[in-house]
C-alpha cells in the first residue's frame, strides 16, 4: 500500500509538471494606473501653463503683428511688458511705472481695435523714470528693480542648462505691447543682457493672411 501511495504521488508530480502554464496577469491594478494618469496629467497641466503661446492679452497688452512663420519658444524667462505693468515668470515687479507712448492715455487704442501707426517718443526722457535707474539719471539704460528680479531666475535657468548639458546660455521671452516706445524696450534689453540674458525671443501674434 506504502508503494503504490509513492508511485501515485510521483505521477501527480508528472502531471502537474507537464500541465502547468506560465503566470499571467489577468487583473488589473487600479492604484498604480490612477497613479500613472495623475502623473500624466500633471505634466501636460505643467507644460501648458509654461507654454509662451497661452499667453493672455490683457486691457493693457496688446502683441504685435509678424508675417513670420514659426513655433513660439517654450524656454526661458519670461518677461511681459504692458503698457502699465512689468512681469518676469508671472510676478509683478510691484512700484514700477512703465513709460507711456500716448500722451493722454485715453488715445491708446483697445486690444481689439485695428492697430495704427504711432510713433511713440524715443529719446531718454521718455524712458523709465530716474528713480528706477541704477545710476539715478535719464540717459542711463539700466533699469534697476528689473535686474534684481531677474537675478534669481537666471540662477535657476543656469543651473537647469548645466543640468542637461544644453549650451547657449540663458534665453528670455518678451512680450512688448505693441505700442511700446524703442526707448523703452532699448532699457528693458540692455538691463537684460546685464543679468547675463545672451538670447532673446520676442512674442507677436501672426498676421492673418
Amino acid at each position: 500500500m506504502a508503494a503504490s501511495m509513492s508511485k501515485f504521488k510521483a505521477e501527480l508530480r508528472k502531471y502537474k509538471r507537464r500541465n502547468a502554464v506560465a503566470h499571467e496577469v489577468n487583473f488589473l491594478n487600479i492604484t498604480a494606473m490612477m497613479d500613472m494618469m495623475t502623473i500624466i496629467l500633471v505634466f501636460l497641466l505643467k507644460s501648458l501653463s509654461a507654454s509662451s503661446a497661452n499667453m493672455p492679452q490683457t486691457n493693457d497688452l496688446a502683441l504685435p503683428t509678424s508675417i513670420l512663420q514659426g513655433e513660439a519658444a517654450q524656454d526661458g524667462i519670461q518677461v511681459v511688458v504692458s503698457r502699465e505693468h512689468v512681469l518676469i515668470n508671472g510676478n509683478e515687479l510691484k512700484g514700477i511705472e512703465v513709460p507711456g507712448c500716448f500722451t493722454n492715455p485715453a488715445d491708446a487704442p483697445k486690444p481689439h481695435e485695428n492697430y495704427k501707426l504711432v510713433f511713440c517718443p524715443g529719446d531718454s526722457p521718455h524712458g523709465f523714470a530716474p528713480k528706477f535707474k541704477a545710476r539715478g539719471t535719464p540717459s542711463d539704460l539700466e533699469i534697476a528693480p528689473l535686474l534684481a528680479a531677474v537675478e534669481n531666475p537666471v540662477k535657476v535657468e543656469e543651473a537647469n542648462a548645466k543640468a542637461k548639458n544644453k549650451p547657449g546660455g540663458v534665453e528670455a521671452m518678451i512680450l512688448f505691447d505693441r505700442y511700446t516706445s524703442f526707448r523703452v524696450m532699448t532699457e528693458v534689453m540692455y538691463t537684460l543682457g546685464q543679468a547675463k540674458i545672451s538670447r532673446f525671443h520676442f512674442i507677436a501674434m501672426q498676421a492673418s493672411k
